[in-house]
């Protein structure tokens, strides 16, 4: 399989809440892993790619949560669980939150550095 990421993908666990515009419902979700432009969140729902939704990340370190507009980029259920792995695409996110996000990525990158 083709390797189609143009930013590294640095493991997380934290939580965040998803706002799905299509139904206006809400789901908790964990994000899993997340770059420069998208996550990988888990959620208990199906969802057609290109799904819009708005996600709210609690970021470890951070007593603010950062906000993300996204969208559904490719989803599927591993065969031992029941939940469904997301990947999201940012599509809108503001500087400050931007900043945020970028600052977690970066130390994350340094634990992954250091671990070599």
């Amino acid at each position: 399989m083709t390797e189609r990421r143009k930013f590294l993908r640095f493991e997380a666990a934290f939580s965040a809440i998803c706002d799905i515009l299509s139904d206006k419902s809400r789901a908790s979700s964990k994000v899993k892993n997340i770059s420069k432009e998208g996550a990988l969140i888990i959620l208990d729902r199906k969802l057609d790619q290109g799904t819009e939704l708005n996600l709210s990340m609690e970021v470890p370190g951070d007593n603010v949560p950062v906000f993300a507009a996204c969208e559904v980029a490719w989803q599927r259920r591993p065969a031992t669980g029941t939940a469904f792995e997301t990947g999201v695409r940012f599509t809108k996110i503001n500087g400050a939150d931007k900043g945020r996000l970028l600052e977690y990525i970066y130390l994350q990158w340094l634990r992954f550095l250091d671990k070599k």
